[in-house]
């Protein structure tokens, strides 16, 4: 009798530790958006009275619109995935970085590398740049119209956000108002003057500039805010809503989350685009989530063990490593992509090394070069310009600066450091030394190349000191502008850099504030022709070269992807991944699930 208490009692005892394990590490629920609901939510009632108060764009009502409009559709461009695409089934992807500190649309107070996949991968904005041919199709707009420098509007009336309500032209007034009084609308501010509600389903909006593709650089300005979800705005709105999930309006919205481990995205249910002619072959997957593990040789861990469908890479060392060993009944993919590439490199602070020709002898003492080939086992290409992957607008001829000890010596020398010391550093007058500090985030291919570089300046009399930081605190610093080297890259702009938003914005990592560096940023938002912009984007680039401010590092236009082989990826003339290609193989959401055989 006193055996079966006690083991009565270990069993008691193992079910209170099974429900406390279960109580500590289930999924927390997260605030959701409003339930769904296809009634449209009132707007805040002071919210035209907050609008007129804005000075630094015109935000109105009413009117009529204007006579022998010509309006577009973009119906005549190809489709875009494959028709033998199928819906249905799960995916298990991979994200090694940072797991997302908020959920906010805009107004993060620190980077959040999640927001592409949770958002600009996967929402319906108002127009669409055609993959392939580059012309604009539509998105929530379903047809537009360009006048001058404005540039109207119509919103599809079947267009509605992941918790049911419709989308309405006033939504953008009310997500540009939002994000003025959140102090993150500099690029809208600094390119439009003024944006008109005309009843309900019409919107213009009038640019300070003509430019090219105006429909395009329009619709890039405008976000949309569903007025139910954003009830509460306020001055606290980054703690409010940081963990509530915003309505989108694409294929995808959050479903189960599990902190720090996988964030779920489930398929709207009854998605207003899934049959419209450029959405109804993407977005195949009812849901699709997105692991975090520590580290990538953890990816790879998890994927031989089929806990993960698919890992896409640019790490060429452990590609060549890993597939080896890997079962061969794994699909591989190597995909070659022209798009606008992410400008990996070195980052110098005008603001905190003020001296041009001390950042001209960094430039020339940091051997890129050489820390490319081997961190890319000799299959990586070099950069050679700020803005790379727009074709025929890239610029060809931009200033280059190669490693050199005797060029970097007399640029030190100019600075004002001439006497080696004992170490070889080299010293001014003063004593002091010739040192400066490289802020970087520790991932084994980084870690690898600013060590090489720190090798390298040594040679050249300069000490380079490496700071390794959590992400966070790297973008704090980029944000205070306290760093001297940082490594860097961020999202190109797309269809055309974006230089504004990287050397003339408050908060820029450059630290420049240059007349003739600015005046090239506006002659390329005002081009009016291709030719015009390529001739802007070429003088740009040379002047950010002639600065010194960023040493271009390489440029990751190669992805390699391995996935078990029930995905399936497009295979049609329209999406074929091919050189030159304009996807990503992921982001995409072109693949689909298939269990059925393979054929040989």
């Amino acid at each position: 009798m006193k055996k079966l208490t006690t083991a009565a009692g270990l069993l008691l005892l193992l079910l209170l530790l099974w429900a406390g394990w279960q109580a500590a590490y289930r999924p927390a629920p997260l605030p959701q958006a409003a339930k769904l609901s296809s009634a449209p939510a009132a707007y805040p009632p002071d919210m035209w009275k907050r609008a007129a108060r804005v000075t630094s764009i015109r935000l109105t009502r009413g009117g009529e619109l204007p006579t022998g409009l010509t309006w577009q559709n973009g119906a005549q461009e190809p489709e875009i995935g494959d028709p033998a695409a199928r819906k249905g089934g799960r995916v298990r992807r991979c994200n090694v970085g940072p797991f997302p500190a908020n959920f906010l649309a805009f107004g993060s107070p620190q980077a959040q590398f999640f927001h592409y996949n949770l958002f600009t991968a996967i929402d319906v904005p108002l127009l669409r740049r055609h993959p392939v041919t580059g012309n604009s199709i539509p998105g929530t707009a379903c047809r537009w119209s360009i006048s001058g420098r404005a540039v109207w509007f119509e919103i599809d009336a079947a267009a509605r956000y992941s918790n049911g309500r419709p989308v309405r032209a006033a939504d953008y007034v009310l997500g540009t108002l939002l994000r003025i009084e959140a102090g993150c609308a500099d690029a809208l501010l600094s390119a439009a003057e003024e944006l008109r509600v005309v009843g309900a389903n019409t919107l213009c909006l009038t640019l300070r500039s003509e430019t090219l593709q105006p429909e395009l650089a329009a619709a890039a300005l405008l976000s949309a805010a569903e007025p139910g979800f954003y009830a509460e705005f306020g001055s606290d709105f980054r703690k409010r809503y940081a963990q509530r999930i915003p309505p989108t309006t694409g294929a995808y919205t959050v479903g189960r989350v599990e902190r720090g481990r996988m964030v779920e995205l489930v398929r709207v249910k009854n998605w207003w685009a899934k049959d419209r002619r450029y959405y109804r072959y993407t977005c195949n997957a009812d849901a699709v989530e997105h692991h975090f593990p520590t580290d990538e040789a953890q990816a790879w861990e998890l994927l031989l063990r089929g806990k993960l469908d698919m890992l896409q890479t640019r790490n060429i060392s452990a590609w060549q490593q890993r597939t080896a060993e890997a079962p061969p009944q794994l699909h591989r993919h190597v995909f070659h992509a022209e798009y606008p590439m992410p400008p990996y490199g070195i980052i110098l602070n005008a603001r905190t090394l003020p001296c041009p020709h001390l950042r001209r002898g960094l430039m020339h003492a940091m051997d890129m070069d050489r820390a490319v080939q081997v961190i890319c086992r000799g299959e990586g290409e070099r950069l050679r310009t700020f803005a790379s992957g727009y074709g025929e607008l890239t610029p060809r001829n931009t200033p280059f600066y190669r490693f050199s000890p005797a060029a970097a010596g007399a640029a030190f020398a100019r600075a004002g450091f001439t006497r080696p010391g004992k170490d070889g550093i080299l010293m001014n007058e003063r004593g002091e030394r010739l040192s400066v500090t490289l802020t970087y985030t520790p991932h084994e291919k980084i870690s690898t190349l600013v060590s090489i570089l720190a090798q390298s300046a040594a040679k050249c009399g300069a000490e380079i000191v490496t700071h390794a930081v959590p992400w966070q605190t790297a973008g704090r610093k980029t944000g205070s502008g306290a760093h001297q080297l940082l490594f860097w890259a961020d999202m190109a702009g797309s269809p055309f850099p974006d230089y504004r938003r990287f050397f003339m914005s408050a908060d820029s990592p450059f630290g420049i504030n240059d007349t003739e560096l600015n005046s090239a940023v506006s002659d390329c938002e005002q081009a009016r022709s291709r030719e015009q912009l390529a001739a802007a984007m070429a003088a740009a680039d040379t002047r950010i070269a002639e600065l010194c401010i960023w040493l271009p590092g390489w440029q990751e236009n190669v992805v390699r992807l391995i996935c078990h082989p029930h995905i399936r990826f497009p295979n049609c003339e329209n999406c074929r991944f091919s050189t030159p290609s304009p996807y990503e193989a992921e982001d995409a959401h072109l693949y689909w699930v298939d269990f059925s055989p393979v054929k040989p």
